[in-house]
């Protein structure tokens, strides 16, 4: 049977797997693309779920998690305004609870079946990033489509996948925050605006078509454009300080309608699709407006009017335009007038309006004026502060960002040459110069900036493929494969071998240590603390956790409400963790407020402080709590430290972080060096809080048997720097002695030096606190943390204190593990001791009480020292309150002491008090100080019940102390022989607390123990 061969067009050459392949390989392409991106992404998700809890990283996450929790509750609805944060005001902030909340609270309520649990939300939470950093390819992969063609599309997107900048860091697991959706709405809106322009480019819509109603011709153009104006409004309706993105399409479409016109070209069909656009995000947006006021961190009238703006814009210099050419001005004069014009409403606004004038100049300045000098803000908030190292961008995005810049370079030039040059092509070039700029000033910009980067590196590869004129069907040259490997190898090796990788980052991923930490912390201060709205008062708080309040500018809490101080990084964590109101948040509200009572150099400012920002009617809602961290009281600030920040808020008087530390670098290694402390700061309520407990602390006492004084010797560097270093002949940065005349002889006679300022060890007494007393902590010790070992291992070496690694892991009874790495150093407990005072909790918790009286009659006209064993039974920490008084003449005196002794179980929670975990182990004991190391013990003890410390008994403990018969003296002295101390104490502990000196060493003025010469990591 004969077959007859048909038309190609009736029969048709089946399609050869070639072609398949030509036709269809960026579908799997881009699917592996996004496979790998939302892995890599994903793929550590267990170290954020910690005993059932899911944990988040950084702190914008934990308020998003309970702005979804309240549309979860409310839903559809937005929290309008939260009491539960910046106590005693409550707040209403335009950047949460926001679009990104509303969509995942809405995918929680499908995913919980209409009931969500806590815990499904905070799953959901736990993997939108990861999704949405995914979902990013796609709009990425069009893009460079759209510039570039099908390779330059799989090209954008691979770069994405593979570039370790911030869009990475901000969307793996865990990182629950506004900037991954901020990338995802950004590229997408300026694909949508690609895409308007380029069809307003085909389509030419005219002015005339709208007179004649001509749906027909304008409906692409009009569509798109209003699409795009869509996807920008979702966009200011995530993150309202996206008008970024209005002032970038404001210059491209200022630039690119001039340029058209001089080049000869009606600019007319560009401006009717950006008046459209932007007429369509200012409709938008007034349907969420919040504020009749002017600002970019709320839905405000100013992404309304810088809307309406640019739209009036492209319409004027659409009519200007058409007038210059009707009048036969020359098209040269097109771009003065239109500088003429907006010279003028620049100048008008500065004289008419000279605060908006300055609003935008600074605002400006601030996102795009990397030469500017950061403010104290943005030089704590670490995503706000200035690109310091620009290697930086090479490391996250490898050759990529020179093949963009190269990209750029080329877009530009066709422009000068090829007056056919799409606009959305120039459109990239301006998104990409602004997002640069933005990154250079503020880290935090560098989420966007890998998009431009892909695209203009596929147009970069495109003009390749292109002069290549590489072509399968023609045959392949050995050049030509040549050169399209090495462009492979280029942009994508380097994003493969430069450190820090793609991979690496999201192998790397985990909640870190701080939240586990802080979730104890203030899991305790939920269970043992009165509810808001029941302090002093017993039963059930008064304020509704997930209530909805009206917006107002101050808050009118009730009695019994109370607020909990602690640094503005950790008051998402408090109000979300531990159901509490802070006074300061990661929204820098109560910044300044937190900076002068962490530094208040007395008890009674930093009352002042509090009270200050109490409520000031008849309800007695007050600052009950205080939290601190280790970090918070730490000066390293590349190992955690936060105490750099507060001075920088600080507003009582003008200081510096140098009025309370200073570094001296090593001469060994000019790369290590340690922090010296000066007396401000161990007079710091943080520090008085962290280190102390409130207690008094003395530069030697029997149980820190040496005065300690830093030693340093000026040195210049390289570049002419004067710099404190370790002592020229070799001796030890930090030095002891076995009495405080001796370290005094020595720093008078050596003008370098100075008394105490090493470790927790002061170089004059810091008295006690009256009113704020220990009650809780996390169960995770300071000492779980590498970041803090390092820094008094660094410290050990410094001030010669016994360390070792163990091979083990291993450490004597006597000694502290402390992990780094994967080494383990013991460090003996008494070098522990003086760095640290304690074994720290990571956060420790303390309460504001009124405190308990104690008088009665004493030895007249002498010092009277009271002291209290102290246990915290989360930890078994123990240390031990001091506080001094002078008695009368009379031999009368008084004293208000924090710490109660007896009664804990009668003040509960259910009487509007806190359940103290850290409790007396005895009564108050007495002494009269005679020097660090002797003291008389005084006949006579007290107790102090739980009632009066709180305030609800007024009646004082009274007490009579009287000097015992054999008025014996109790004294610390050394035994040079056994190297261990032999006596009692002075400070009346009963917990064991003696001290020994370190092994091996006499102790005689001046000898210091070696430090091994193992290297530090």
């Amino acid at each position: 049977m004969s077959h007859s061969r048909g038309t190609s067009a009736e029969n048709p050459e089946p399609e050869s797997t070639l072609d398949r392949v030509k036709s269809w390989y960026h579908v799997p392409a881009l699917l592996l693309v996004f496979g790998f991106m939302l892995w890599n992404r994903a793929r550590n998700y267990a170290s954020y779920i910690v005993d059932g809890e899911v944990l988040f990283t950084g702190t914008d996450p934990w308020y998003h998690y309970r702005s979804t929790m309240y549309v979860v509750q409310n839903w559809p609805a937005t929290m309008p305004f939260d009491p539960w944060t910046y106590f005693p005001y409550g707040n209403r902030s335009g950047q949460f609870g926001t679009l990104m909340d509303q969509v995942f609270g809405t995918i929680a309520i499908i995913v919980g079946l209409g009931d969500p649990s806590a815990h499904t939300v905070g799953m959901v939470a736990l993997f939108a990033p990861t999704v949405m950093g995914a979902l990013a390819a796609i709009p990425t992969y069009y893009m460079g489509r759209r510039l570039a063609g099908r390779i330059g599309g799989v090209t954008a997107a691979i770069i994405l996948a593979l570039s370790a900048g911030l869009f990475l860091q901000r969307s793996v697991v865990g990182v629950y925050d506004h900037q991954v959706a901020e990338g995802l709405l950004q590229v997408t809106s300026v694909l949508g605006v690609m895409v308007a322009i380029s069809v307003a480019e085909r389509d030419k819509p005219i002015y005339e078509q709208f007179l004649d109603r001509d749906i027909p011709a304008l409906r692409a153009s009009v569509g798109y454009a209003a699409l795009a104006g869509l996807a920008i409004s979702m966009y200011l309706w995530t993150w309202p300080p996206a008008v970024l993105l209005l002032g970038i399409l404001g210059v491209f479409f200022l630039l690119w309608l001039t340029l058209e016109f001089v080049r000869g070209k009606s600019p007319e069909h560009v401006a009717i699709s950006g008046a459209v656009m932007m007429t369509t995000v200012a409709v938008l947006q007034l349907a969420v407006i919040q504020r009749l006021t002017i600002s970019a961190t709320d839905h405000t009238l100013l992404q309304v009017i810088l809307a309406a703006a640019i739209a009036g814009g492209c319409v004027f210099m659409a009519w200007l335009a058409r007038h210059v050419e009707a009048n036969g001005y020359g098209r040269n004069l097109y771009p003065v007038i239109v500088g003429g014009v907006l010279s003028t409403l620049a100048i008008l606004t500065a004289i008419l309006t000279p605060d908006i004038f300055s609003y935008f100049v600074d605002q400006v300045l601030r996102v795009l004026g990397f030469t500017a000098s950061p403010s104290a803000t943005q030089t704590s908030v670490g995503e706000a502060t200035p690109l310091t190292e620009p290697r930086r961008l090479y490391q996250y995005h490898g050759l990529a960002l020179f093949a963009a810049v190269i990209g750029a370079v080329l877009v530009l030039f066709n422009q000068l040459t090829d007056r056919e040059e799409s606009a959305e092509r120039f459109l990239m070039v301006i998104w990409f110069a602004f997002i640069l700029a933005a990154s250079l000033t503020q880290i935090r910009f560098g989420v966007y900036l890998v998009f431009p980067v892909a695209a203009l590196s596929a147009v970069a590869v495109d003009y390749v493929v292109r002069w290549t004129d590489f072509s399968i069907e023609d045959g392949v040259e050995a050049y030509e494969v040549i050169t399209i490997a090495s462009v492979v190898l280029v942009l994508f090796g380097t994003l493969l071998l430069v450190s820090p990788t793609a991979l690496a980052i999201g192998g790397s991923a985990g909640p870190g240590e701080e939240p586990a930490a802080w979730s104890e912390s203030m899991e305790w201060l939920d269970q043992h603390s009165p509810e808001e709205g029941a302090y002093g008062t017993g039963g059930n708080g008064n304020l509704e956790y997930y209530g909805t309040y009206p917006d107002q500018e101050d808050f009118d809490y009730s009695e019994g409400a109370y607020g909990v101080m602690s640094w503005w990084d950790y008051g998402h964590i408090i109000t979300v963790q531990g159901e509490r109101i802070p006074n300061a948040n990661p929204f820098q509200q109560g910044s300044t407020t937190a900076a002068n009572f962490l530094l208040a150099p007395n008890e009674t400012q930093a009352n002042n402080v509090l009270e200050t920002v109490d409520e000031d009617d008849d309800t007695p809602a007050q600052t009950r709590y205080v939290a601190v961290d280790w970090k918070m009281a730490n000066t390293y600030g590349q190992g955690g430290g936060k105490f750099f920040a507060p001075p920088r808020f600080y507003d009582v008087s003008n200081v510096s972080a140098s009025d309370y530390y200073g570094s001296i670098r090593s001469r060994q290694n000019s790369q290590q060096y340690m922090n010296y402390r000066t007396q401000d700061y161990y007079e710091s309520m943080v520090v008085r809080l962290y280190e102390y407990h409130g207690s008094a602390k003395e530069p030697q006492s029997a149980s820190q048997p040496f005065v300690y004084v830093v030693d340093w010797d000026t040195a210049t560097t390289r570049n002419g720097q004067t710099i404190r270093a370790s002592p020229a002949d070799g001796s030890p940065a930090v030095k002891r002695f076995s009495t405080m005349e001796e370290a005094r002889n020595f720093t008078e006679s050596d003008g370098t030096s100075q008394i105490g300022g090493f470790g927790a060890q002061p170089g004059e007494r810091v008295p006690a606190l009256e009113h704020y007393r220990f009650v809780g902590s996390s169960e995770t010790s300071a000492y779980s943390s590498g970041a803090h070992n390092q820094f008094q291992l660094i410290e050990s070496a410094f001030g010669q204190l016994p360390s070792q690694q163990s091979s083990t892991g291993d450490c004597a009874s006597n000694q502290t593990a402390m992990p780094i790495g994967n080494q383990t150093y013991c460090m003996d407990d008494a070098a522990t001791k003086t760095m640290d005072h304690t074994n720290p909790a990571w956060t420790k918790l303390f309460e504001r009480v009124p405190g308990g009286t104690i008088e009665g009659t004493a030895p007249a006209n002498t010092t009277i020292e009271a002291s209290v064993p102290m246990r915290n039974n989360v930890t078994g920490e123990t240390f031990t309150y001091t506080q001094r008084v002078d008695v009368g003449s009379d031999g009368q005196f008084e004293m208000t002491v924090p710490y109660s002794t007896t009664g804990y179980d009668n003040w509960g929670t259910d009487k509007g008090y806190t359940n103290v975990s850290v409790r007396a182990q005895g009564p108050y004991e007495f002494n009269i100080p005679i020097n660090p190391r002797a003291s008389v013990q005084l006949n006579g003890t007290a107790e102090v019940t739980e009632g009066q410390v709180v305030g609800e008994d007024d009646s004082a403990t009274t007490v009579n102390l009287t000097v015992p018969n054999n008025d014996q003296t109790t004294e610390t002295t050394t035994d040079t022989s056994t190297n261990e101390t032999s006596g009692g104490t002075t400070d009346g502990s009963t917990s064991g607390d003696t001290s020994t000196t370190d092994g091996g060493e006499t102790a005689t003025p001046n000898t210091v123990v070696r430090p091994s010469t193992e290297p530090l990591p």
